[in-house]
């Protein structure tokens, strides 16, 4: 019997992938750490948007991101069968909302971006929008539906996996996060792990660094330069009676309702590395931008402010695959998008390591991209 495969890092992503390496009759031990706070999973508001974000992802991105979402109502029937919990998956698909004549403006770029890479969306006048989500502002001017964007919660899906991977018999390390490599040879022989400020080497022939915006931050051993760095997003969550069917987007804000009537505002961006205070001043935009759009979000009462941090990479593409030591993988820097990648990316790594062979819709999000190559000869 093949030895676990070790996975540090238990937000979405790394625990789709031990789900995915389960599925193909894998072992799976799973690192938790001590302090979740910051972790993307936690403050996502989990919009599967492929089409809404065309116009933003890299070019690369887009058919992975059009891939994931596919695979996302079997990943989703596969987890709750497991798990015996339900995950909050919703098809009813977003409206684009514009207010005044600048955001119209930004509309038609981003449509006809979508229209340009092939994508679909449905134009509508401000009385068809109000007819469907009848609590928008009356200064709606209009805007699109795409029917094609879903959500899911993804508290309620990370709670899922972890009840599905512990009924299937996944070994949990508890407080637990990767801190360096033991090789030898170029080959991976275990994983030093920090235990609060007990450390240990956890022996493993495979292991896979899922670990979000951490990756690679004060970890000892030869990783490639991937320059994973943190981008801070701050997130409302709005509770009271339910205002809203479909996510509704503006050019500043977006709203997520949810089944249990909890509402999701969000989001800055914010390049302030590790900074998991809350800002005044990103509450004051996200509340009034949120207000603009539908007038009675203002009575609800806020719950929860958050901040997440989104693992970007230099070049904004995730990196997943292979490294240069035989037997390490990474699956991280998927900046805004971990959430809808996961299924393509747990499912796509998880063939990799168990067959041994990388499948090419991998190759543009390589870890080894990174790496120094020679320069040229020159005559």
């Amino acid at each position: 019997m093949r030895d676990p495969v070790v996975i540090a890092g238990a937000g979405v992503i790394g625990l789709a992938l031990a789900f995915e390496l389960q599925e193909r009759g894998e072992r799976v031990k799973i690192l938790m750490p001590e302090d979740e706070a910051g972790t993307a999973t936690l403050t996502a508001a989990g919009m599967l948007a492929p089409v809404s974000e065309a116009d933003v992802e890299h070019t690369d991105l887009v058919p992975l991101a059009l891939d994931s979402l596919a695979r996302y109502p079997n990943f989703i029937d596969r987890v709750q069968a497991a798990a015996g919990r339900h995950c909050d998956y919703r098809t009813e698909g977003t409206l684009w909302v514009a207010l005044h004549r600048d955001h119209r403006a930004e509309l038609e770029h981003l449509l006809a971006f979508m229209n340009h890479r092939g994508l679909s969306a449905e134009r509508l006048d401000a009385r068809s929008l109000r007819r469907l989500e009848p609590g928008l502002s009356p200064r709606t001017v209009g805007g699109y539906r795409i029917s094609a964007d879903h959500q899911v919660d993804p508290r309620a899906l990370r709670l899922a996996l972890l009840e599905a991977l512990t009924l299937r018999g996944a070994e949990l390390e508890s407080s637990c996060r990767a801190v360096g490599l033991e090789c030898r040879g170029g080959v991976l022989t275990g994983i030093k792990v920090a235990y609060g400020d007990r450390q240990a080497v956890l022996p493993c022939t495979r292991a896979v660094l899922a670990n979000g915006a951490w990756l690679g931050h004060d970890f000892d051993g030869a990783l490639p330069d991937c320059g994973v760095r943190p981008v801070r997003g701050q997130v409302l969550r709005l509770t009271g009676p339910v205002l809203l069917q479909h996510v509704i987007r503006t050019p500043d804000v977006y709203l997520v309702p949810r089944a249990d009537g909890r509402l999701v505002v969000g989001a800055s961006s914010e390049e302030r590395g590790f900074d998991g205070r809350n800002s005044a001043g990103a509450t004051h935009d996200l509340l009034r931008h949120a207000i603009a759009a539908v007038p009675e979000i203002a009575e609800l009462e806020i719950e929860e402010i958050s901040v997440g941090f989104r693992p970007a990479t230099r070049d904004h593409l995730p990196v997943i695959g292979a490294t240069a030591v035989s037997g390490l993988f990474l699956c991280g820097g998927h900046f805004r998008n971990g959430v809808l990648l996961a299924p393509a990316s747990a499912a796509l790594l998880a063939e990799t390591i168990h067959r041994e062979w990388a499948d090419a819709a991998l190759a543009p999000f390589s870890p080894r991209r990174f790496e120094v190559q020679p320069c040229p000869n020159r005559n």
